[in-house]
């Protein structure tokens, strides 16, 4: 086991598909991705991971214990911690830059390859965009690792930073509602469906300008998308397997994503995400008319768009924001 950990602190090791969370630990179930339920884990698969950040110093200073312990996996830090999405750990580097690395997980080898795969995915996605106002700009690729680096963005996620400034004005907010849907509209005019337009995959910049990211799960022309689904009040519906995703889900999710901007929380709060699915399964949405942009919420999730430039354009005609 040490020989195998050693190899993946070399970075020669695929990474491992594991469950999103924000914490140091994996449980072994999770509402952002949906896929039937699993097999109970064999005795060799322990029921929580942990992933053991260690500084990258030499062996004479840290060795990984031998034996390791059950569910622990041990990897070199490469910048200070950010989140652990389902398939990445992100950290912010010296330079500034977001590094996005595979998990690597030994317990299983068939999940770490689909997670190297789901890697390379975003990394094509990011090449076939190009140059855009609204992704951010690919830095830096390693073929061999996997990892994926980006530039910096000063203010995160939209989601984390809508939660900790409650008082953001509604000229800000009315911004970020435009350059959303002006975000998406950009995907799709080239193909690109993106499949989990949420807002903690909206970055905002120094000047609190907003960037989409987060592109493993999406699909473009000729390349099916390998995972990924929003969540349930991101979602008219489940997703079975098999199914494929269209810019009028894209859609739908941005009209959750708009109620939370403008109202700082997401639709049916308070609600488990089964209530969440059933109400939206009955087309039975939040009440958005005391909102900003009320109206384009409701025809999102009606769906009264088949594009995404007709909710900017209905952004525009309502007269709350401005093309920035």
């Amino acid at each position: 086991m040490f020989t195998v950990i050693s190899r993946l602190l070399d970075g020669d090791a695929p990474a491992a598909y594991v469950n999103k969370q924000d914490s140091p630990e994996a449980q072994s179930s999770s509402a952002e991705v949906q896929d039937p339920p699993q097999a109970t884990p064999s005795p060799q698969y322990p029921r929580r991971i942990r992933y053991v950040p260690i500084p990258g110093w030499p062996e004479s200073t840290f060795r990984v214990p031998d034996p390791v312990p059950e569910g622990h996996i041990y990897y070199i830090r490469k910048g200070d911690y950010i989140r652990r999405g389902a398939t990445a750990l992100v950290e912010r580097l010296p330079t500034g830059h977001i590094a996005k690395t595979p998990l690597p997980n030994p317990y299983d080898p068939e999940g770490e390859q689909r997670v190297r795969q789901n890697m390379e995915h975003e990394y094509d996605v990011y090449c076939f965009i190009g140059s855009s106002p609204f992704i951010p700009k690919l830095i830096n690729w390693d073929s061999k690792s996997k990892i994926l680096v980006l530039e910096e963005y000063a203010n995160g996620d939209l989601e984390t930073y809508l939660r900790n400034h409650h008082d953001a004005d509604a000229d800000t907010r009315r911004k970020w509602a435009l350059q959303a849907a002006q975000a998406l509209e950009s995907l799709h005019v080239v193909g690109v469906i993106h499949q989990d337009i949420t807002p903690r995959n909206l970055l905002l910049d120094k000047n609190l300008d907003l960037r989409i990211c987060d592109f493993a799960g999406s699909s473009f022309p000729g390349h099916a998308a390998l995972t990924g689904a929003p969540g349930s009040r991101y979602q008219s519906r489940a997703w079975d397997r098999g199914y494929i995703p269209t810019q009028a889900d894209d859609i739908f999710s941005l009209g959750s994503v708009l109620y939370f901007i403008m109202g700082g929380e997401e639709p049916y709060s308070k609600l488990d995400e089964e209530e969440v699915e059933r109400c939206f399964e009955k087309l039975d949405f939040p009440a958005s008319g005391h909102l900003g942009c009320g109206t384009v919420i409701q025809d999102c999730w009606d769906g009264r768009f088949t594009t995404a430039e007709q909710v900017v354009q209905a952004l525009v005609q309502a007269g709350e924001t401005n093309r920035v």
